[in-house]
């Protein structure tokens, strides 16, 4: 086995002699809004407000010129956002049904206000249906304008914008899960050699436009429901002692055990420096396996060599800036084990 060892050895350090080796793996992303583990059943609900003041979506731009579409598209809208938020949540907040409850119009003058349902009304809705909680659309606008380009080939964007008011209501709890603003745009290109015909015909049409632009804000805001798998780098020391560089090759195949065991041996060097790599490590191997009591305590060892060196190394850089996105994705950890209940 030793000789196998000191082969190996010989053979990867006559091919690499980089002081960082890179490993890419996936991790899962917290959600951005928390949905508590013991909620089994969601509503959506659209408040159907409509203010007094909103007039501006009456009208649209084509370049400089102004017109007027009195079409209400209300209920297009706040259906379409029920149906992106519906189809496109993550497998992880998978729902056998959500229903859509959308309140009586109400049309409001004055201000623009967004007064929370009474916990009344939702305990009532949430009884009718079934409901844990409720994701409201308390409400949403959307403006529009063209621009069109004459030129050999000739082209038109158009651009979408608008805001949408989002609140969750839980009830057991009486508190709101989430309360937010979404303010953001869309906008999309279209080419045709006629200008006649790019107007009539390929620039979207209102309705078609809304219900594009709906679609993709329930859609994005069911994203921030759900965990996400992301791709994470992690840099780690493959040099300085021939135990940091024969790593390379076990965790090429798939091997993190060998690893663990002999950057363990080195942290217990008298060489600082070189325990302070180890340790270092030592974190990033515990950090891809999801123990993060261990991958904390590794990297409180590291800089506690480092830092009895003399003079800190610049590799110290990674070590301190590694340290902080340890401690975001023990964050996150502790924000999934809420998601899912530990």
């Amino acid at each position: 086995m030793k000789r196998i060892f000191l082969i190996v050895t010989s053979l990867f350090l006559l091919s690499s002699c980089q002081t960082l080796s890179l490993y890419s793996f996936q991790g899962l992303n917290a959600p951005k809004i928390l949905i508590p583990a013991d909620v089994k059943t969601i509503g959506f609900v659209d408040r159907n407000t409509s203010f007094k003041i909103d007039t501006v979506s009456q009208y649209y731009l084509i370049n400089s010129n102004l017109l007027t579409d009195t079409t209400d598209y209300s209920a297009d809208i706040s259906t379409n956002c029920y149906l992106g938020f519906t189809e496109n949540l993550s497998e992880y907040l998978a729902m056998d049904s959500i229903p859509f409850i959308q309140l009586d119009k109400k049309e409001i003058s004055g201000d623009r206000d967004y007064t929370p349902m009474k916990w009344e009304l939702v305990d009532s809705i949430c009884e009718s249906n079934g409901s844990d909680i409720l994701i409201c659309l308390e409400d949403v606008q959307l403006y529009n304008k063209y621009t069109v380009f004459e030129d050999v080939l000739n082209y038109g964007i158009t651009d979408a914008n608008y805001f949408a008011v989002w609140r969750i209501y839980d009830p057991l709890n009486q508190t709101y899960l989430d309360e937010q603003i979404v303010i953001d745009s869309l906008f999309s290109e279209v080419t045709s050699p006629s200008y006649n015909r790019l107007i009539e015909e390929k620039l979207p049409k209102r309705k078609d436009l809304f219900k594009d632009v709906s679609y993709e804000i329930g859609n994005q805001y069911a994203d921030m429901l759900a965990p996400k798998w992301i791709d994470i780098t992690r840099k780690y020391f493959a040099s300085g002692d021939d135990r940091l560089a024969i790593s390379k090759y076990y965790i090429d195949q798939g091997d993190w055990e060998t690893p663990i065991s002999l950057w363990t041996e080195i942290s217990n060097e008298k060489d600082d420096k070189l325990a302070g790599r180890a340790s270092y490590n030592l974190a990033v191997a515990y950090e891809i396996k999801e123990d993060y009591v261990q991958a904390n305590r590794w990297i409180r060892k590291s800089i506690f060599h480092y830092k009895t060196l003399k003079s800190l190394p610049s590799e110290f850089k990674l070590v301190k800036a590694y340290t902080l996105e340890l401690l975001e994705r023990t964050k996150n950890k502790e924000k999934l084990d809420l998601f899912f209940g530990e």
